[in-house]
């Protein structure tokens, strides 16, 4: 009986280390992503891509983007989407603050950092810059 229990605590302890493990690779893949999507914004700001040869090279080089994206899908992976626009703590983490009148206090302005979920659970919070009057 002792030897089952002993056996049932190793294996929870190995199932707990290996979703640890599996959280880590994902957010490492998740940083593959964010190297795409700075390289994307940087490209738009410099307008690499007003003609339609580099508009070309950019969605084939993009394209890797896109399949990252849909094998993290494939394993419970999924971007954080406000469809409300409103912050909310457990999926953000605020990292600045402007006043505008026109919206209520913690609008968001722009998301600075996409956040993912894993397993309906946050994986990597939104860093979002909000409306705070």
């Amino acid at each position: 009986f002792r030897d089952n229990i002993n056996q049932k605590k190793v294996i929870e302890n190995l199932e707990s280390q290996l979703l640890i493990e599996k959280r880590a690779m994902l957010l490492d893949i998740i940083q593959i992503i964010d190297a795409f999507e700075k390289a994307e914004q940087l490209i738009i700001e410099r307008e690499w891509d007003k003609t339609e040869q580099s508009e070309k090279s950019i969605k084939r080089l993009l394209t890797a983007k896109t399949k990252t994206l849909s094998i993290l899908e494939k394993y419970g992976v999924s971007k954080i989407l406000f469809n409300d626009n409103m912050c909310n703590d457990e999926y953000c983490k605020t990292i600045g603050a402007e006043p505008d009148s026109t919206k209520p206090n913690g609008y968001i302005l722009s998301i600075e950092k996409t956040g993912y979920t894993y397993e309906n659970k946050p994986l990597r919070v939104a860093e979002v810059l909000i409306v705070k009057n």
